[in-house]
């Protein structure tokens, strides 16, 4: 399946491309960033750059999770990555991010969050986006309530990395949900 590209008032947000593989090392290549999401290792080098591609492709192409890149309008750069892991009926799926350290605190986890949000309701017709929050990453769930994404609680051993398991934050967010956050803020 093609990606599209997606566009906010800062960001591009597309497709990885064999283009991007200089610059993912040095986006990911990062402690923190390896010990707040499951699926990013440490290190970080190109042979695992050509890895992550190679496993974005094929996700996508069987449907099983979209993988998006968000870059900077103004400068081009690869600044993080955003994704939707479906369920296996594909009426749900769970949102996932990682932003690179150089661009923390400035909003573009939940701007590319949002349109992500955007596109798995209104292109994808998801009924729930999920989305977990490790305890020990605080800002994640700063990320998803700025989303008004609504806590679950804290979840026991909800993500696992390296064979040891966290606890996490869950949240989540129906259609409906999406729909009246969607006309409070026009209003």
């Amino acid at each position: 399946m093609e990606l599209p590209r997606l566009e906010t008032e800062r960001l591009i947000i597309r497709a990885p491309c064999e283009g991007d593989l200089q610059a993912m090392p040095g986006v990911f290549h990062d402690p923190d960033i390896y010990a707040y999401t499951r699926n990013i290792p440490y290190p970080y080098g190109p042979q695992e750059a050509v890895n992550a591609l190679a496993r974005y492709t094929r996700l996508a192409a069987g449907g099983d999770a979209f993988t998006f890149f968000p870059e900077l309008k103004s400068d081009g750069a690869l600044i993080g990555l955003v994704v939707l892991a479906m369920s296996k009926d594909r009426k749900s799926a769970e949102l996932g991010y990682a932003i690179g350290r150089q661009w923390w605190g400035n909003g573009y986890a939940t701007e590319a969050s949002g349109a992500m949000l955007k596109h798995g309701f209104e292109s994808l017709g998801l009924h729930v986006i999920n989305a977990h929050a490790m305890l020990r990453n605080p800002a994640s769930s700063n990320v998803l309530r700025k989303l008004e994404m609504h806590s679950a609680g804290v979840i026991c051993d909800a993500c696992e990395k390296d064979g040891e398991h966290f606890d996490a934050e869950g949240f989540t967010m129906s259609c409906e949900q999406w729909e009246s956050a969607k006309r409070s803020a026009a209003e």
